[in-house]
């Protein structure tokens, strides 16, 4: 069975936090879709947001916002990866 280096483990995983951080990890046409698939997310929470609402339910202001926060993210998200 091989052993678990924590080192080699936390290197590999330091490179591909630095690729993200630049841009280049994932691929822009997967961070794209991802965030075009968020954002199609996030309009249901705001829209299941808005009827509970309007029907007195708990959890209305909740997936409001939730969704309020999830689109803000993948608009942002998108703009860094069409600059780039």
């Amino acid at each position: 069975m091989k052993r678990f280096d924590l080192k080699e483990h936390n290197k590999k995983y330091f490179e591909i936090s630095k690729k993200a951080a630049n841009g280049t990890y994932p691929s822009k046409k997967v961070a794209s879709a991802g965030s075009k698939i968020g954002l199609g997310l996030g309009t249901a929470l705001i829209i299941s947001g808005g009827i509970g609402i309007t029907k007195n339910q708990t959890f209305g202001w909740g997936s409001l916002i939730a969704g309020s926060a999830t689109m803000i993210s993948n608009v942002f998200n998108l703009r860094r990866i069409s600059s780039k």
